[in-house]
């Protein structure tokens, strides 16, 4: 006597092996599943990574807000469809503090 069991489709499994979804959707869902949302993510994600630079670096926004911008421009391409807000918001970080940059260096410091 043999059974069949469940269908591997219906499973958990089943992401997995369907050779049409991607590796990067089934990691991804999973961890968005049942945690905040993409964008809430991405901004505290954008808040360390321009934090740590700043910190690291020597004093000035011009760098974190560089490698944030560019960061987020490569997640775009890269993350599934309904995670691309995660990597717009990060980009949109990186364009905030390089305002910021250019405000500090062209206005607070009055030099041009």
């Amino acid at each position: 006597m043999t059974g069949t069991g469940p269908d591997p489709d219906d499973t958990e499994l089943g992401c997995w092996i369907d050779p049409d979804t991607q590796m990067t959707e089934c990691m991804v869902e999973g961890a968005f599943g049942a945690g905040p949302a993409p964008e809430l993510m991405g901004l505290m994600m954008a808040g360390t990574l321009i934090t740590s630079l700043y910190i690291a670096g020597d004093g000035t926004t011009s760098v974190p807000a560089i490698v944030t911008i560019l960061l987020g421009a490569v997640m775009v391409p890269v993350l599934p469809a309904q995670y691309v807000g995660f990597a717009y918001t990060v980009v949109v970080m990186g364009i905030v503090v390089a305002l910021f940059a250019v405000w500090t260096r062209f206005t607070h410091q009055g030099g041009f």
